[in-house]
């Protein structure tokens, strides 16, 4: 069961860095362009973090302790970014933004727990 588990939260980290990393880029280079407001920083923050996703989940996969902190940081920083979203940025960030962040919040908190259970912590280098 940990090895299903192991290769499900790795696929889900992965997955979604890819496609967090097409989305932003998209946007950034202009061959998207969203029907609402975009704020820059944001975008930029999503492409980062999509490529620290894409590497949490190679992390995963290999089973390398350092998943279990990084997990954990990407975890974190989406709630920070929600948060700020929420309080700071509320009445000029799209739905849509709020929804994806949300969405990353949720994903990436199971994957931490997943990784959590699985004992990555105990195995750190």
């Amino acid at each position: 069961m940990k090895k299903y588990a192991t290769k499900i939260a790795a696929s889900v980290a992965l997955v979604l860095g890819l496609m967090t990393i097409i989305s932003g880029t998209r946007v950034l280079t202009g061959q998207s362009v969203p029907a609402y407001t975009v704020l820059p920083w944001l975008v930029y923050y999503n492409v980062f973090m999509g490529v620290v996703s894409f590497i949490v989940g190679l992390l995963i996969w290999k089973e390398h302790g350092f998943a279990y902190r990084l997990s954990s940081l990407v975890a974190s920083a989406h709630i920070l970014v929600l948060t700020l979203l929420l309080i700071i940025f509320n009445t000029v960030v799209a739905p849509n933004s709020i929804k994806a962040m949300i969405f990353r919040s949720v994903i990436w908190s199971i994957i931490f727990i997943v990784v959590q259970r699985i004992g990555f912590k105990k195995a750190e280098n």
